[in-house]
């Protein structure tokens, strides 16, 4: 007598780079010393973000802030190997 069990397979999520314009990055910053309002401007590159908060901490000496990198997730419900299929 053979026992066979259910196997479940969780889902596979991969996260790629899309090529097209939608997929936009943008990175912002923003000081979090006590009261100060320095915020900088939305980059689309993470290291220009980075230049700001050094610039920011060499003038006042502030040194903690809170980085937001946000895109845009292109999300498809297609199988592996299906891609294209639908």
């Amino acid at each position: 007598m053979t026992t066979v069990a259910a196997v479940t397979a969780p889902p596979v999520y991969r996260l790629g780079r899309h090529p097209g314009p939608e997929s936009e990055l943008t990175m912002t910053a923003r000081c979090m010393n006590g009261g100060c309002p320095w915020e900088s401007e939305p980059t689309p590159r993470p290291g220009t973000g980075a230049v700001g908060c050094e610039s920011h901490t060499a003038a006042t000496g502030h040194t903690t802030f809170g980085v937001r990198l946000e895109y845009i997730a292109l999300v498809t419900t297609e199988a592996a190997g299906e891609e294209g299929s639908g």
